[in-house]
């Protein structure tokens, strides 16, 4: 056989990430593999897959053709694969969910109850993960699924608007802006503020709306994830603003969550690899998401 499963899985994924780097990032193994075993990859097939061009490799029209045929004898591996494991523990199913940090604190948790108590037998593997990360767990199969509170843009992925929230106020229970309806970044302004790192979208995009209504933030604290702002809060420190899902069902005690008069838009989002066929445990999973978010905010 000239073109192995170890052969197809490095083409699969130089096709997927449109690079060296790319691939080596996604198999986790090193770059110069990568570059060998590629090499090795035309040179047994006796075909030009890809021309190099300032770093980057354009596929030619072979290997659009060759990746087609690639995909179903990969993605039908790793199925055997996957129901050989599913077999040996028993269970009627698995499923590999990621989710922004915010989600992880109370919306996917109520989620995977209702799940669970439907489908007891599947097996779950859940985790947070930061959205920069989503597109390299979902297209190197880490995770089945992958639900967000920011858009990811990516051509191989497949991203579903579930809901659209906001930005809210996380206020300690003793500060006087309880009393207020609600509250504007400029009431921000002289305020002590637990706001997030600017380094992160969150941050990016509190600074894009600060600027647009001529505000200036300046945070005592920063952090990376809502649960560290609210748990500051909750301390009295002082206050943050945070996505509203990560303040929901009274998660925090000594925290008053006010709205922001300025809408600063976020979105409930599933996202997928296009080069997936989800089974029925992800399309169930989906299914119990979409109601509960539908009914919940």
């Amino acid at each position: 056989m000239k073109f192995k499963l170890r052969q197809m899985e490095i083409f699969r994924a130089v096709m997927i990430t449109g690079s060296i780097s790319g691939a080596a990032r996604m198999l986790f193994i090193s770059q110069p593999a990568v570059s060998k075993l590629l090499a090795h990859t035309e040179t047994n097939l006796r075909l030009k897959l890809f021309h190099r061009s300032k770093g980057k490799l354009i596929p030619t029209p072979e290997a659009h053709n060759l990746f087609d045929e690639v995909n179903l004898v990969y993605e039908a591996a790793l199925k055997v694969d996957a129901f050989a494991e599913n077999l040996s523990a028993n269970p009627s199913g698995k499923i590999n969910i990621c989710c922004s940090p915010s989600l992880g604190l109370d919306v996917i948790p109520s989620v995977l109850q209702l799940f669970s108590e439907k489908y007891s037998h599947t097996r779950i593997h859940f985790h947070t993960t930061l959205i920069q990360d989503m597109p390299l767990e979902l297209l190197s199969r880490k995770s089945d699924i992958a639900i967000s509170v920011l858009p990811v843009e990516h051509p191989n992925l497949n991203v579903e608007t579930l809901k659209t929230g906001r930005m809210v106020c996380a206020v300690p229970i003793t500060h006087p802006f309880c009393d207020k309806s609600s509250i504007s970044l400029k009431d921000l302004e002289d305020q002590k503020l637990i706001l997030y790192s600017r380094q992160i979208p969150f941050g990016q995009i509190l600074n894009i709306a600060a600027e647009k209504n001529g505000v200036i933030l300046s945070p005592i604290i920063d952090v990376p994830r809502a649960e560290l702002a609210c748990s500051l809060v909750s301390k009295g420190l002082g206050i943050a603003i945070v996505d509203q899902f990560s303040v929901g069902n009274n998660l925090w005690s000594n925290v008053v969550v006010k709205p922001l008069e300025e809408e600063i838009s976020i979105r409930i989002s599933i996202i997928e690899s296009k080069f997936d066929n989800p089974g029925t445990e992800i399309k169930n999973f989906k299914s119990i998401l979409r109601k509960y978010v539908k009914n919940s905010f």
